[in-house]
């Protein structure tokens, strides 16, 4: 059987004590106990997720573009801002 390799940006993100794997471009995500095993498991439910989208001959979003790039921004605010819980 020929195989077809998908690549998906995914955003891991620590809520309380678990984290939270992100797929935006499909629209699922998926936790664990550390970010490894978040990952794993996203890994798992973007396999579940195409397979049924593949079965109800549902468009497969296209896989997301090698040049996507997440960096963080660090700047400095006045002391005693208030920010949002």
């Amino acid at each position: 059987m020929k195989t077809t390799a998908l690549r998906y940006s995914v955003l891991i993100k620590k809520e309380g004590k678990q984290y939270i794997a992100s797929v935006p471009t499909l629209g699922i995500s998926d936790f664990g106990d550390t970010k490894e095993k978040a990952l794993y498991n996203v890994k798992n439910a973007i396999a579940c997720h195409v397979e049924g989208l593949a079965k109800t001959h549902t468009e497969i979003p296209a896989p997301d573009a090698d040049d996507v790039v997440l960096k963080t921004a660090e700047l400095t605010v006045p002391f005693g801002i208030r920010f949002a819980l």
